[in-house]
């Protein structure tokens, strides 16, 4: 007696399944044996993914997790087996998605009916909390098809659900990966990129702006809403309870030095504004100088780690080059709030 190998299991189990996923006119009973294919290709290695089989182009594994979403959105229960699959779907590399999936993913319609129907019904909180945060990490990827798009994917009250499920995953359950809460943001600025899903963010959510240092800043939902900031301004400013307002606002001080000079003109007349007057105005001011000012000091006590050569690299002038944005940002902002 022996004890298989995990790791050649895994990859034997992942050959085997792309070869049934990969026949015509499947039957239940080659489903079933899917389901079963799929587990042995990654549920032992679920927690560690540099043991998982190599996905390579995930064709097979999306086929797989169309249909089962398609029987999750008509009452069936499979959230194991999609949650094997959203798992091999997001297969990262230092962090970043694999660029052979991200393409597949931009040519694969994951907006059809069946299949958002499915990712809406898995973010429910009855659902596992691995299993939501790996469907938060997928829609990330998929954003521009749901986000960006012509046609809204889902009706107004689906829409609020959607955004109600978000709320209680990201802050209600604490997601502790980092990775999810990165993800989270390319959701959520995908959102405010588009006029009819901007209005469905819960008040709660706006709050998680605050963790400014995890927006990419070269992801182009961003990109958009900073050349797009004041048209979100006025947007935040006419919600009933200013935590819109409040948090976009602080987030285009935390990237000040990316906005164009008619942006960084408004934002400034509006701190003025803020710090002439009473109440919660100032506060939000100081708040910002202060978070500005831990964050300053973060990339100050990592440049003073840096060796001479590590300086002069490009991740190390890319890093003096931000602390020297984030110095100046803070030195303006503590001007008009008197803190310098």
């Amino acid at each position: 007696m022996t004890r298989l190998a995990v790791t050649d299991v895994a990859y034997a189990s992942y050959e085997l399944f792309k070869v049934i996923v990969g026949s015509d006119d499947l039957t239940d009973e080659d489903w079933e044996a899917a389901r079963h294919a799929i587990r042995g290709s990654f549920q032992d290695n679920i927690d560690d993914p540099s043991f998982a089989p190599y996905v390579g182009e995930p064709k097979e594994i999306l086929k797989f997790l169309d249909y089962h979403l398609g029987l999750h959105g008509a009452g069936e229960d499979h959230g194991p087996s999609i949650g094997f699959a959203l798992d091999a779907s997001i297969v990262q590399s230092g962090g970043r998605p694999d660029p052979v999936i991200v393409e597949c993913l931009r040519n694969f319609n994951c907006a059809s009916p069946s299949f958002v129907k499915g990712l809406r019904l898995v973010m429910d909180p009855g659902c596992t909390v691995r299993i939501r945060g790996d469907a938060i990490r997928f829609i990330a990827l998929i954003s521009d098809q749901w986000f960006n798009s012509t046609v809204p994917v889902m009706e107004p009250e689906e829409m609020t659900q959607f955004c109600e499920h978000l709320a209680a995953y990201m802050v209600d359950d604490g997601p502790r990966l980092l990775l999810t809460r990165k993800r989270f943001f390319s959701i959520l600025l995908g959102m405010l990129r588009s006029p009819e899903w901007r209005g469905h963010i819960v008040t709660r959510t706006w709050s998680l702006l605050a963790d400014w240092t995890l927006i990419e800043e070269e992801h182009e939902s961003f990109q958009w809403c900073l050349q797009n900031a004041i048209e979100l301004l006025e947007f935040t400013k006419k919600l009933p309870d200013g935590e819109g307002f409040r948090w976009w606002y602080g987030t285009l001080w935390f990237h000040f030095e990316k906005l164009d000079p008619t942006v960084k003109g408004e934002v400034e007349s509006i701190a003025k504004d803020m710090d002439m007057s009473s109440g919660n105005g100032t506060s939000d001011l100081k708040l910002y100088h202060n978070l500005l000012g831990q964050e300053v000091e973060k990339v100050r006590r990592e440049l003073d780690g840096f060796t001479e050569v590590d300086r002069l690299s490009s991740s190390g002038m890319k890093l003096r080059s931000r602390f020297v944005n984030l110095e100046g940002t803070w030195h303006r902002l503590g001007r008009i709030t008197g803190r310098q």
